[in-house]
């Protein structure tokens, strides 16, 4: 029986869809409540954001051996682990006196989200062809969509009447239904499992090896900083919205759905594009060059006063650069583990460590701007994304020698 036989695959990526949309879920769903958070935990907007970028960080380490380590005791078993791991730390969270706790048990909500991120994206690696990949992992890419169009709304009605504790708590409920059901259609898909672990020295020196690869160097940096650039905004902007411009926070998690739009138009031209056989280098140089529209937008806002058009202009320059990303992360990412075929784990785990290790720094320095958000947001927003327009331009060059 091949794998095809023993996994039923739309099942499953409608599994994956909804794994997706827990793990990116976890962020936000608490977003709008960041301000209360400072103010419940009597501390500073800084220490509150480190539930973000400790979060990130954290994700870009445990996805370097989440799909090693599903490599060699099966991606099924890795899974289950990480779910479990989430509902334990979720739950944890909302009893949590301290921001310290909430901190520390925001790391293992990291841990349990690598594993759904990684061996979601490895079980479809292990069944289909290559462009069979970019329409299935374009249907994951609808949880990125969906998440920010709704969790933010749902997690500002929740703490309005439950307090900031609520999302977790909603967080934990819904990793525990789908646990059952991973626990109902998983079944193993590594057909080659490795037979031990190798040292850690080992799995260091191999990322090492990978990063001396042009390509692959190029494809990480430009996946990481057009990751990076949305957490610039995840990072600054409540703080921008809510105590710069005296919005509520349900009214500024109404945005979330605008931005969310960009994406999905972003994501369904990629997908269209993809089936026209559109190359992913193509869809790559395409999505950078609305990205630099999306940057000018954000930046005639500076000339603004805060009000309804700074926010019109603000909201449209992230919803282009949202669009602009579905056009350059999961294509990067396909080419990416194609050219390591036999270590695409580990190549996909290096770009992933580099996205949420980017995506960390970014909301340290985005939080950095508190008392200036709106300056903060596009200098930080640009900082990140400029490179990136050298960076497709190289590979450009490298690809077509």
């Amino acid at each position: 029986m091949n794998i095809q036989q023993k996994i039923n695959l739309k099942h499953f990526i409608v599994l994956a869809l909804a794994l997706t949309l827990l793990g990116v879920s976890s962020t936000d769903i608490y977003i709008s409540s960041l301000p209360e958070m400072v103010v419940f935990f009597q501390t500073t907007p800084n220490l509150v954001n480190l539930t973000l970028s400790v979060y990130t960080l954290s994700m870009g380490i445990a996805v370097l051996f989440t799909g090693v380590l599903s490599n060699r005791f099966g991606r099924r078993k890795i899974l289950i682990t990480g779910i479990m791991i989430f509902i334990v730390s979720s739950f944890a969270i909302a009893a949590s006196n301290s921001i310290y706790w909430v901190i520390l048990f925001r790391i293992g909500q990291a841990y349990g989200c690598a594993s759904l991120l990684m061996v979601c994206r490895l079980i479809i690696k292990d069944t289909m062809t290559p462009q069979e990949q970019i329409h299935a992992s374009g249907v994951l890419v609808m949880g990125v969509v969906i998440s920010p169009a709704v969790a933010p709304s749902i997690g500002a009605v929740l703490a309005k009447f439950g307090g900031w504790q609520s999302g977790f708590l909603l967080s934990g409920i819904f990793a525990s239904i789908l646990l059952v059901w991973v626990m109902i259609i998983v079944k193993e898909t590594n057909s080659t499992p490795i037979a031990k672990l190798s040292s850690l020295k080992a799995y260091i020196k191999e990322y090492f090896g990978l990063l001396l690869d042009a390509k692959c160097l190029l494809f990480t940096l430009i996946i990481a900083l057009t990751f990076a650039t949305y957490f610039v905004f995840i990072g600054i902007s409540s703080y921008l919205f809510i105590n710069k411009a005296g919005m509520s926070p349900l009214v500024y998690s109404y945005l979330f759905v605008i931005i969310a739009s960009g994406y999905f138009v972003g994501n369904s031209l990629m997908m269209w594009l993809n089936k026209r056989e559109i190359t992913p280098l193509k869809l790559i140089l395409l999505g950078m060059f609305i990205s630099l529209l999306g940057l000018v937008v954000l930046g005639m806002s500076l000339i603004l006063a805060y009000g309804f058009w700074f926010t019109a202009l603000i909201t449209l320059g992230i919803l282009i650069m949202r669009l602009a990303s579905a056009l350059i992360i999961v294509p990067a990412q396909v080419e990416l583990m194609q050219h390591f075929h036999e270590q695409g784990a580990q190549a996909l785990g290096l770009a992933t460590c580099a996205q949420f290790a980017f995506a960390s720094l970014a909301i340290t320095l985005a939080g950095l701007f508190h008392d200036q958000p709106g300056y903060g947001l596009i200098t930080v927003t640009a900082i990140f994304f400029i490179p990136v327009v050298f960076l497709a331009l190289k590979l450009r060059a490298i690809m077509h020698v």
